[in-house]
């Protein structure tokens, strides 16, 4: 009786929800549109300048207020507080380690040391207190219980930890495959007559990706004022990957020691096409590798079934 009640429950929240949006969206915005356009048509030309006038004035009005709303006086500042005393609390290595990561991964705007400590102390409260109501649930001794609860808080913190390195990999992998391609257009760009800065603003306006973005924020680092090898050099730090470092490194000594910049190009699009194909290769090779183990659990018996069985039954049958 109590599951239909919290059913019935559910499914009238719902319904109300639908249509307290569907009247929000559709119904009170028409109604006060035609509300204005009839009070403009009864007003003379200056009533009508006035009441436009006080129409923006509370358009304004609201959208100040919309600024003030509850998740910006409450929980974004909530937010901020704990974030800063979270950071306080990091230890300062661990907090490096932690910017780094997250820069390397992309998140720099998105997330902060403080905010994912904040994860990292919330996944291992709860991972604590599932293996907690684990011993509660269970007769172990004083020393397990103590384990059970350690293991619990390493899985805890080592989960953000896993995920965020899961999303620097799937980031370089990105970053790798649009490498070649990139250094392609760079020397096609370089060799019809552009420098490499218009180049490279050619190439950002033009393809859209996470290395994109790296080199978007190394040209407004130039903008402002920072020499280019140091603007590249912040680059390939943030992405931390090591063709990318080669690279900016050939294009530095190509600037100390004035060769041409679009020969340097086109010796590193052929190297890294050819580092591309090798690895490619090797993917290829470990093939036969990893499909040994689907053969091995899953293909072998069902194929011994089949030539076994019948043999199988036919001794039975006999004997």
């Amino acid at each position: 009786m109590s599951l239909i009640l919290l059913f019935s429950m559910s499914v009238g929240i719902l319904f109300f929800l639908v249509l307290f949006v569907v009247i929000k969206h559709y119904v009170v915005p028409k109604s006060t549109y035609q509300k204005r356009i009839s009070s403009i048509h009864q007003l003379n030309t200056v009533d009508a300048s006035r009441a436009m006038n006080s129409l923006a004035t509370a358009r304004g009005t609201a959208q100040n207020m919309d600024d003030q709303s509850f998740h910006n006086r409450v929980i974004k500042p909530l937010i901020e507080y704990l974030e800063r005393h979270f950071l306080e609390l990091t230890p300062a290595a661990l907090a490096e380690t932690i910017q780094h990561k997250i820069i390397v991964a992309g998140l720099k705007n998105k997330l902060s040391v403080g905010g994912f400590s904040m994860i990292m102390t919330i996944f291992i409260g709860f991972m604590t207190y599932f293996a907690h109501r684990y011993t509660a649930t269970h007769t172990l001794a004083p020393v397990q219980v103590a384990m059970c609860l350690l293991l619990g808080a390493i899985l805890g913190g080592a989960m953000p930890m896993v995920m965020l390195n899961s999303a620097i990999s799937r980031r370089k992998e990105r970053m790798l495959r649009q490498l070649p391609e990139l250094l392609d257009l760079m020397c096609v760009s370089v060799q019809a007559g552009l420098t490499f800065e218009a180049a490279i603003r050619k190439i950002i306006q033009r393809t859209t990706g996470d290395l994109i973005d790296e080199f978007s924020v190394a040209m407004d680092d130039m903008k402002m004022g920072m020499p280019r090898r140091q603007a590249l050099r912040s680059m390939a730090n943030r992405c931390d990957l090591q063709e990318l470092s080669l690279f900016v490194t050939s294009l530095i000594q190509s600037e100390r020691l004035g060769t041409s910049i679009g020969g340097t190009l086109t010796i590193q699009a052929n190297n890294m096409r050819e580092r591309r194909r090798q690895a490619v290769k090797a993917e290829a090779l470990k093939a036969p590798i990893k499909i040994l183990f689907p053969l091995v659990l899953f293909i072998f018996p069902a194929l011994f079934v089949v030539i076994l069985m019948p043999v199988v039954l036919a001794l039975i049958k006999h004997f």
